[in-house]
């Protein structure tokens, strides 16, 4: 098995180089990375090199863009600066992962799913709010509760308390380990791409930098007949949005709602 694991620097080089070297650590060779550089202000992509070379790690590949392409259009540019042809699996993630096992990477390998499978979802762990993300969507969401929320995140305020009901409900209902099955769509924080979905999806590009990249899954998994399966035999922790929660609530919550109405303009 060999899978290809795209991954984001923004500012943020202590978390990378911490990922790189666990995912390594454990990878046994299956696992190649390819980093792309959506921003480093301070020049220190260079330096993690190094000191990740003097490591002995060397599956590391970097692109920079020039610009900030945003979060699922990293994976989506990617694959066509590389062959994929080698690579059974495309995996995006964030960098705030931990793997629960040492054993992920070998018990994909071993995995036969059907043929319609496009996208795999680990089981997420989320350790602040000590909830599963995952499963994330059983079912395409209501256009009517997209229509909502872009209201919503019109205001910051109750964008915040919004956030914030989300998180003590799914502290309460989403403590329980749930049992694989398909559903809509992955959390956004580990996704599994297969390779004959990578190859139906080639050339796309997601209309906005971040948010929303789940519905877009989704979606794309349903236009091109194929199925996302949770897996709760994989499975990671997620540290929760180190990244953007660097960004203020306002260009977040702005973030968010054009990405919803991209979602709606898209595929609704």
């Amino acid at each position: 098995m060999k899978a290809l694991n795209t991954i984001i620097f923004y500012e943020n080089r202590e978390e990378v180089e911490n990922y790189i070297t666990e995912l390594n650590s454990i990878a046994d060779g299956m696992v190649e990375i390819c980093l792309v550089v959506n921003s480093d202000k301070s020049n220190q992509v260079k330096a993690m090199e190094a000191s990740l070379r003097a490591k002995g790690i060397t599956c590391l590949r970097v692109i920079d863009y020039g610009d900030n392409v945003g979060y699922l259009n990293t994976m989506l540019k990617t694959i066509k600066r590389v062959s994929i042809a080698t690579y059974d699996y495309v995996i995006l993630s964030n960098t705030d992962i931990h793997y629960d096992t040492e054993d992920f990477f070998q018990q994909l390998a071993e995995k036969e799913y059907p043929s319609d499978v496009g996208c795999i979802a680990p089981c997420v762990y989320a350790s602040k709010s000590n909830s599963y993300s995952n499963p994330h969507y059983m079912e395409r969401v209501p256009k009517a509760k997209f229509e909502r929320l872009t209201v919503i995140f019109r205001y910051p305020l109750l964008g915040k308390m919004y956030l914030k009901l989300g998180e003590m409900k799914a502290g309460k209902t989403r403590t329980e380990k749930k049992q694989s099955c398909f559903v809509y769509s992955p959390h956004g924080s580990y996704m599994i791409f297969t390779k004959d979905f990578i190859k139906k999806i080639y050339g796309y590009e997601y209309g906005v930098k971040m948010y929303s990249e789940e519905s877009a899954v989704g979606e794309l998994l349903v236009k091109n007949k194929m199925r996302c399966y949770y897996d709760d035999s994989l499975s990671v922790i997620h540290e929760e949005s180190s990244v953007t929660g660097k960004i203020n609530y306002k260009r977040r919550f702005a973030a968010w709602r054009e990405s919803i109405e991209f979602i709606l303009k898209e595929f609704y």
